[in-house]
């Protein structure tokens, strides 16, 4: 399976213009918002705390499923609908709100 991805390489990675789409944008940012409250939901009442090694294994867990769900093969890669009204799919906002929360937390720049 591999080690995974450190979080500071999410974060410094392709998902900083992400972030950056969506705070510009009010709609956006509300939806960023509203994931970054989620995750952080779904953290603790697994009683796991928004830390540097959650959110990398959290990160580390939706890349493995965007693996799965992707192919190289022409054709075969399963669609994915764009998710509230931001053009962009559930696995592009849930990594760039895991990113932000990431920020906000302190634990990477």
């Amino acid at each position: 399976m591999g080690a995974p991805i450190p979080l500071e390489t999410w974060v410094s990675g392709p998902v900083r213009a992400t972030i950056a789409a969506m705070t510009a944008d009010p709609w956006r940012s509300a939806v960023l918002d509203h994931h970054q409250d989620e995750i952080r939901a779904e953290l603790v009442s697994a009683g796991a705390a928004p830390d540097r090694s959650t959110l990398t294994l959290y990160l580390h867990v939706l890349g493995r499923a965007m693996d799965y769900i992707g192919t190289t093969a022409p054709g075969d890669a399963l669609p994915l609908a764009c998710v509230h009204d931001t053009g962009m799919d559930w696995f592009t906002v849930r990594i760039a709100a895991a990113c932000q929360l990431a920020i906000n937390e302190g634990l990477a720049a």
